[in-house]
């Protein structure tokens, strides 16, 4: 474990010699939430309600979502392992003495962990300017199982996002993959819309998978729109992150004996 510590321990450090990375999140950060202010202030000019949201509920949504969105930077992960893998650079991590999915994986949290309080900031920031009352919880309780839930939905997408970086042993190309991940990921996880606007039949559906547990549904038990049922969401995001956990080593063992990649 020492090991991984020291990983999260450098990608942490490395942060600040890129300051324009963590500014840039910080933009992307105060974009999303921009760009909601507009497009929801426009429809809730005509209306006062939009499903169960009001416009100050819907922006508290966005800003949360928004904050918790930019800790995920396990996107990094499938980029640069089907990149190294390419070139020949992924022979360093069949050598050393450390799973490739856990170094990537605390890779990223050293990169979250730096980026915490610039998110943060951000969020309060666009809070104020944009004069939002935001609606955040108070109950304690409620507040540990949304960051609960969060951190198993990241621990899911550090492996969904290495199992597309691997599948680049398979494939010559893997950018289809990943653009249509992008894709995916944004709507699947409530980052265009609420999925609570959606029809009641098709939030039911998603409500089984993983990534209604990435952003969504901790954002809204933070903003107070949703209450929390562990008999599904615990058991459903366990199981996900526990089986592609599982599923992404045994594909890696698979093969990673087909790699003919050069150069350390």
């Amino acid at each position: 474990m020492k090991k991984y510590c020291e990983v999260f321990r450098l990608s942490f450090k490395m942060q600040i010699v890129w300051r324009f990375d963590v500014a840039m999140t910080s933009v992307a950060t105060i974009a999303r939430i921009l760009a909601a202010w507009i497009l929801w202030g426009a429809v809730f000019t005509s209306r006062e309600t939009v499903g169960s949201f009001s416009f100050n509920a819907m922006l508290s949504y966005y800003i949360i979502s928004s904050f918790l969105s930019s800790l995920n930077m396990s996107n990094q992960i499938s980029g640069e392992v089907s990149y190294i893998i390419r070139n020949g650079g992924f022979s360093k991590h069949m050598v050393t003495p450390m799973n490739p999915q856990g170094f990537f994986g605390f890779m990223v949290l050293g990169e979250a962990a730096f980026h915490l309080f610039f998110s943060l900031a951000a969020a309060i920031l666009c809070a104020f300017l944009f004069r939002i009352n935001l609606t955040l919880i108070n109950n304690p309780l409620l507040i540990a199982y949304a960051m609960a839930i969060f951190s198993l939905g990241l621990l899911f997408m550090i492996s969904f996002e290495y199992f597309l970086g691997i599948l680049a042993f398979k494939f010559l190309n893997v950018d289809g993959f990943l653009h249509i991940k992008g894709n995916l990921i944004s709507f699947a996880t409530g980052m265009i819309v609420p999925l609570a606007i959606l029809p009641k039949p098709v939030v039911s559906v998603m409500r089984f998978l993983p990534f209604y547990y990435v952003t969504y549904q901790p954002a809204m038990i933070l903003a107070g729109q949703s209450i929390p049922d562990p008999r599904v969401d615990l058991i459903v995001i366990v199981i996900w992150a526990i089986g592609f956990l599982i599923l992404t080593q045994i594909i890696y063992r698979h093969l990673r004996i087909k790699y003919d990649g050069v150069g350390i």
